[in-house]
């Protein structure tokens, strides 16, 4: 059998496949991505779907909660009581088909296998279906919604298509599907959840240097949470710019994203760089400088602080006890500042004698 070693940039690469799936101004495409691993991790789920309105991940599933959930901004929208219901009724069924064609793959083998289901709005607001299959990082099999088969030049494409045809109705419910379901729901959505459409979620930013070869330093720019996508990250050293390092992008689990960027600079310069973000949620460009060691020596300090404060009062202490001890009073009770003052006059003596 020709199957690949699984990659792991493989499991993203279905979500690229399609020109202009992730660009902001499209949101006319409704995207089910799916996968299936053979050996799962401990802990981890054997198979999870992601549900994307163009650029936004908008629903998550996995076999470990068996619950389709909305993600970012579409926790709000307005839709009808049972719709996510019905989408976890349907990835239900789809676990079902992925986790079995696992199955009759060869034995002994460790396989990923991914989905991108789903459809795409054109000009003329006609649907086109998409149903493209990937096998342990490459595209190996398609479904014809007109023919209605899984087809592909792989001999897994027809082994696993053989088993799903195995399922009496899967056919006609992944037809039904692309091309009845997934345009309404696409609609649905378009008209229930414009506003989300704009959502903007401005990046928390960081900018940290570490240690690296001797001598140098590398500092790092992190953006965490943001949405739409697309950001702007770049270096200045005392407001020149300068070259970029490495750097990588992704999506989180709640429809949000996070990037960051690096660059190695010379140890003992690095208060003379920071990261300038550029992002459709900040108002202006952001400058984010290098975190002060200050700011990480704040423990300490409140550590020597306590330490002094338990001293003092310790030192208090044993000195109020030496002084109750011969019969004198706290000294903060003294008025008069001889440590003989009382703050009545003595019994039995007048008050001119007492004076």
């Amino acid at each position: 059998m020709r199957v690949p070693r699984p990659q792991p940039w493989g499991l993203c690469l279905l979500l690229f496949l399609l020109p202009g799936t992730l660009r902001a101004d499209n949101y006319r495409s409704l995207l089910y991505h799916f996968t299936a691993v053979s050996s799962p991790a401990p802990g981890a789920p054997a198979f999870w779907v992601s549900g994307w309105l163009g650029p936004q991940q908008y629903l998550s599933y996995n076999n470990l909660r068996s619950e389709a959930e909305p993600c970012g901004a579409w926790v709000w929208e307005n839709q009808v009581a049972w719709y996510w219901e019905k989408e976890t009724t349907d990835l239900k069924n789809k676990e079902q088909l992925f986790l079995e064609a696992l199955t009759v793959l060869e034995k002994g083998g460790s396989y990923t296998l991914q989905g991108l289901l789903g459809c795409e709005l054109g000009p003329d607001n006609i649907s086109v279906p998409v149903a493209t299959f990937a096998l342990n990082g490459e595209e190996f099999m398609k479904f014809d919604p007109k023919v209605g088969i899984w087809d592909g030049e792989w001999p897994e494409s027809k082994t696993i298509g053989d088993k799903w045809m195995q399922h009496a109705d899967s056919v006609n419910k992944e037809k039904t599907f692309l091309l009845y379901s997934c345009p309404q729901r696409l609609l649905g959505h378009l008209e229930r959840g414009r506003g989300n459409l704009e959502w903007k979620e401005p990046p928390s930013m960081r900018l940290k240097a570490r240690p690296d070869s001797p001598g140098l330093s590398v500092l790092t720019c992190s953006a965490f949470s943001f949405y739409p996508p697309e950001l702007q990250l770049r270096f200045q050293r005392n407001g020149q710019a300068v070259g970029s390092g490495e750097s990588n992008f992704g999506p989180n689990g709640d429809g949000s994203f996070h990037a960051w960027s690096s660059l190695t600079v010379r140890s003992g310069e690095e208060h003379h760089y920071h990261c300038v973000v550029q992002h459709a949620g900040l108002s202006k460009p952001l400058i984010v400088d290098l975190e002060s060691p200050a700011k990480s020596s704040m423990p300490v300090v409140g550590v020597v602080i306590g330490l002094l404060l338990i001293t003092a009062v310790a030192a208090g202490g044993a000195l109020l006890w030496r002084r109750r001890r011969n019969g004198l009073p706290a000294p903060w009770l003294s008025l008069r500042g001889d440590d003989g003052g009382a703050l009545l006059p003595t019994p039995g003596l007048p008050k001119d004698a007492d004076s």
